[in-house]
């Protein structure tokens, strides 16, 4: 990419902070008008802006999920309909993952081009999770699903607005074959009018600066942003570095799936090789499409360099990402992948970081974060009919309140219960009491777990104990009317992963109340409940960094004060003697203590 010359820093700046403005724009307002739980309620939604050669130039601050494949995304989608054949005011969906090689059925491609003066300068794209996209369960998280079908309609790049007018032909076979239609239309004309009004201040940005300068700033931006990243791979240590993370199962077979990684660095070419080629093959329901895994390998390489590195597409000319053909990562029609981001993504997430700890400064690395958990609630309400229709009314929500905590980054502790790396702190709760108003259930606990972080010198935050009262009408309630679905949690038999001595977090725990019985309930599973049954969940913390012993005192003592540690802990693994009642540290037996406990752990790494 040649260098711009004669570009204003100023001016420079002043368009790469206007685009990253339209571009959140775009999200904020989606988010604060939409009827999809996942797009209103936790954010499961990314934007982007995108040269017509798409190129990313900004992607935003909401989940790199969505956000850091849309290249990959749009590319294939313009392919499919012929650069040719889009126009001025045309409006794209799809969610093909096999087109598009991201997302799962329910996450949603919206596409609009904009033009100047007849000439296709930007496209702006957005993926979120929209209300419902068909299929056996609302979600697209029930497991074991027959094939891709099972999981929902299939949508490969179409216009459903083709300059300026909507084909309701077309557009009434989609929404004929998903649950809660005029929400779903609701949600994708506002994203199309929501762009429109992006595309008016791109356009008046445009004619400000002139068109030539805007595209010699985006240029710039891409190419200032490749120089940096170029520059800080050069420190790293050269050479393979491998990580091996395994999922728990695919809700098939009962055996873990192993995503493992070889990354090959170059600090002299400034060049990052992510190749996955030897995970374990294709299997049900938890594959991986490939922009995904470049999303995923972008990402942890962003948290990894020290710079304020915010254009993805200078990343993506740093780093190249290998799939194998047949493996779980390399889906092909018609296998699934309805929890491909959040379940097997995440061991994708944690390889990355794993291995690029071993390259990296480790003052730029951080401890993988609790994997996934959160309960899904679907069923029925057969006393509630919509007059305007006769149907009885439906309902499906994952709140994510049971969501652990984020592993420790160099220098500080992780953050408590923010839930799972692939949404990068972007994802939100549901507020309970909205819940509670929408499902026949009632939360009767919510609360931070003592000791279920990793220990380090600097902690992971902590998992979090919730428990779900269903509080079905008995009267009206029926068999079936009450589901459970745990297709988007993993992490029972694997735990977040400690780095540079820090301990791995706790494993996730599920089950059933159902009276004085205590009934199982894994990850990847669905189960039907009754009316007083209760489900409960406690997530593990996120790993720790560095060794427990050299941990400041004082933030132990802080620690065990605010029931983030018992004593025991504080005692046992990070060598701080602490009075029960009067929380004082007692210094002396505390250096004594960290000294002997400092020898035991030398004698042991010596055996």
């Amino acid at each position: 990419m040649n260098k711009e010359k004669n570009i204003d820093p100023l001016t420079l700046s002043a368009i790469e902070a206007r685009l990253e403005s339209f571009n959140d724009e775009l999200c904020a307002r989606t988010v604060r008008q939409a009827f999809s739980m996942p797009t209103a309620r936790i954010r499961d939604i990314s934007s982007a802006i995108l040269d017509s050669e798409a190129r990313i130039l900004t992607a935003g601050h909401y989940a790199p999920i969505h956000a850091a494949g849309t290249d990959i995304s749009l590319k294939a989608i313009v392919d499919w309909i012929g650069r040719e054949n889009i126009y001025p005011d045309d409006f794209i969906l799809a969610n093909d993952p096999y087109i598009t090689k991201a997302g799962h059925l329910p996450d949603w491609s919206h596409v609009r081009p904009i033009f100047y003066e007849g000439e296709l300068l930007f496209y702006h794209f957005m993926r979120t999770h929209v209300h419902d996209s068909g299929g056996a369960f609302p979600s697209t998280y029930a497991v074991r699903p027959y094939d891709c079908h099972a999981e929902g309609l299939i949508i490969p790049p179409v216009k459903i607005i083709e300059r300026g007018v909507i084909d309701e032909k077309l557009y009434s076979v989609i929404l004929k074959n998903v649950r809660g239609a005029s929400m779903v239309r609701a949600d994708n004309l506002l994203i199309y009018e929501s762009m429109k009004k992006c595309e008016e201040r791109i356009l008046d940005m445009v004619r400000r600066y002139g068109k030539d300068v805007v595209i010699q700033s985006c240029n710039e931006i891409m190419r200032r942003t490749e120089e940096t990243v170029r520059k800080e791979i050069s420190t790293w240590k050269a050479g393979v570095f491998k990580a091996e993370r395994a999922a728990d199962w695919d809700g098939s077979y009962d055996q873990p799936v192993w995503v493992r990684l070889a990354l090959t660095v170059k600090p002299e070419e400034g060049e990052l090789i992510f190749d996955f080629s030897d995970t374990d093959p294709l299997v049900d329901f938890i594959n991986v499409p490939w922009g995904v895994v470049l999303a995923f390998a972008t990402t942890t390489t962003r948290w990894a360099l020290s710079s304020d590195i915010r254009n993805l597409q200078g990343i993506h000319s740093c780093i190249k990402v290998i799939v194998k053909d047949g493996t779980a990562l390399a889906p092909v029609y018609p296998y699934s992948n309805g929890a491909q981001s959040i379940t097997l993504g995440s061991e994708v997430f944690e390889c990355c970081q794993i291995a690029i700890a071993q390259a990296a400064p480790k003052e730029n690395c951080g401890a993988t974060w609790a994997r996934k958990i959160s309960p899904i609630f679907s069923g029925k309400f057969r006393d509630r009919i919509d007059p305007r229709t006769n149907s009885m009314e439906t309902y499906w929500t994952s709140p994510f309140n049971s969501d652990g905590g984020t592993g420790a980054p160099w220098g500080y502790d992780g953050t408590d219960g923010l839930g799972h790396a692939p949404a990068a702190g972007a994802s939100v709760r549901a507020p309970i009491e909205v819940e509670e108003t929408l499902v026949p259930y009632r939360w009767l606990h919510c609360e931070m777990l003592t000791d279920s972080a990793g220990d380090g010198q600097w902690r992971g935050g902590l998992g979090v104990h919730v428990e779900y009262l269903n509080c079905h009408d008995p009267e009206t309630w029926r068999p079936l009317d009450c589901c459970v679905i745990t297709g988007n949690s993993d992490g029972q038999k694997f735990p977040p992963h400690g780095l540079f001595g820090g301990t791995d977090g706790k494993r996730h725990e599920l089950w059933i109340k159902r009276g004085d019985k205590l009934l199982p309930l894994r990850t990847m599973d669905t189960q039907y409940v009754r009316p007083g049954d209760i489900i409960g969940t406690k997530s593990g913390g996120g790993g720790g960094i560095g060794g427990p012993l050299d941990r400041d005192v004082e933030k132990v003592r802080w620690d065990v004060l605010n029931q983030y540690i018992s004593p025991k802990k504080a005692h046992d693994i990070y060598g701080v003697v602490i009075d029960s009642k009067s929380f004082a540290v007692n210094y002396e037996a505390t250096v004594k203590l960290r000294k002997k406990l400092k020898a035991q752990k030398k004698a042991r790494e010596k055996n």
